[in-house]
């Protein structure tokens, strides 16, 4: 039963000494990279030290230095900043790296360059790259980085956050499509739950209690799609670009609805006017394909995108009877348009028949939980899963 195991783990290594001065984790997607990086607290003495001390001391800093440094992945990458943290159980601070996976040789190359240990640099890795880039990475660094299945770390670091903390629930009203000002907390067991992890691609597994999990389901369109067809559509040249654009503009100049091609709503089957009708419709009309801006190109993929996924997780989670949805992956990064409520405007009829209140009950993580699990397993467990 890994997710009892993982729980006693937590409670007899919280605050041991023998935590080590660096680790860092790192989630290759097909998209994007993620990198997790530790560095435990020297104190003050570590700056006017010699020594062991001292080298480690300096080698924080060349690791810090390569996780600011722009040369390390280009204009693709950036520190996630809003989601690091210090910690003082841990003794030490949490960095958080996004940058896109087509970056990857650049990033080996510099990592080569500030002549870090590999045995210093506690490193470990999943996702596919960790798989395509294994020789190269050990001919960089002269070892063989430990890899790790990115659906268990996965499945781990959101049974572990479930475990450690209270989630908060995002209350969607099931008429307005909009979100409760008064976010609540989850009372009632969770498990078990659908994981809909939304990367290049999207999988979907259902959890269990015991920690167990199994791949019920998924889709080609994922985070990927997104990123390729608004580059295409609108020539953005990165997914910070393409999700920035997307949030300017209006989908409805693109999309047919249900209004286009009725006069109004479709009373017979309740389906109201502005309903997508077909995910960029409109642009089999000339007239509207001069009249679409390359940001509302880019909303109504998103759109597409968004719908696809929660019209597959409702008809999953109805399948299994499942009431909690957890949407978590590097699609949601940075974005508002994708959050909590988007993904039940299909779904709301399967939990709203479950929930006192009327309302949807969804949970929402960010896709750095899969390597922040790698980390917690360097720190505490010092093992594999």
């Amino acid at each position: 039963q890994p997710f009892t195991v993982m729980a006693a783990r937590r409670r007899s290594v919280l605050g041991t000494p023998t935590l080590p001065d660096i680790a860092c984790g790192i989630d290759i997607g097909g998209t994007l990279c993620k990198i997790c990086l530790f560095l435990r607290d020297l104190g003050d003495d570590a700056v006017e030290s010699s020594g062991p001390l001292r080298a480690t001391r300096v080698l924080q800093e060349r690791l810090r230095a390569l996780v600011d440094s722009p040369e390390t992945y280009g204009k693709t990458g950036r520190r996630d900043k809003q989601l690091e943290f210090h910690s003082s159980e841990i003794g030490g601070q949490v960095f958080l790296a996004v940058f896109e996976t087509r970056m990857m040789p650049t990033f080996i190359d510099m990592l080569k360059t500030i002549e870090v240990p590999a045995e210093e640099l506690n490193l470990s890795w999943t996702g596919g790259g960790a798989r395509k880039f294994a020789r190269r990475v050990q001919e960089a660094l002269g070892v063989e980085i430990p890899r790790h299945d990115e659906l268990d770390c996965l499945v781990h670091g959101i049974n572990l956050l479930l475990d450690l903390t209270e989630p908060q629930i995002y209350c969607v009203d099931y008429k307005t499509y909009s979100e409760v000002q008064n976010r609540t907390y989850m009372t009632e067991p969770i498990f078990p739950y659908l994981l809909v992890n939304i990367g290049s691609g999207v999988s979907i597994l259902l959890v269990h209690e015991d920690g167990t999990s199994e791949r019920v389901g998924g889709t080609s369109l994922g985070g990927a799609t997104f990123y390729g067809l608004t580059a295409m559509l609108t020539g953005c040249d990165s997914y910070e670009q393409a999700m920035t654009l997307a949030q300017q503009g209006t989908a409805a100049n693109a999309d047919l609805l249900v209004g286009d091609i009725y006069g109004g709503d479709y009373s017979e089957f309740q389906l109201p006017a502005d309903l997508v009708a077909a995910s960029l419709g409109k642009l089999c009309r000339p007239n509207a394909r001069k009249k679409v801006s390359k940001a509302d190109l880019a909303r109504a993929v998103l759109d597409m995108i968004t719908n696809n996924v929660g019209s597959l997780a409702r008809l999953l989670a109805k399948q299994h009877s499942v009431t909690h949805v957890v949407f978590v992956g590097s699609f949601l990064n940075s974005n508002q348009l994708s959050s909590a409520q988007r993904f039940i405007l299909i779904g709301r009829t399967v939990y709203s028949a479950r929930s006192r209140s009327g309302s949807t009950l969804v949970l929402l993580y960010n896709s750095l939980l899969t390597i922040f699990s790698i980390l917690l397993c360097i720190l505490f467990y010092q093992t594999s899963f």
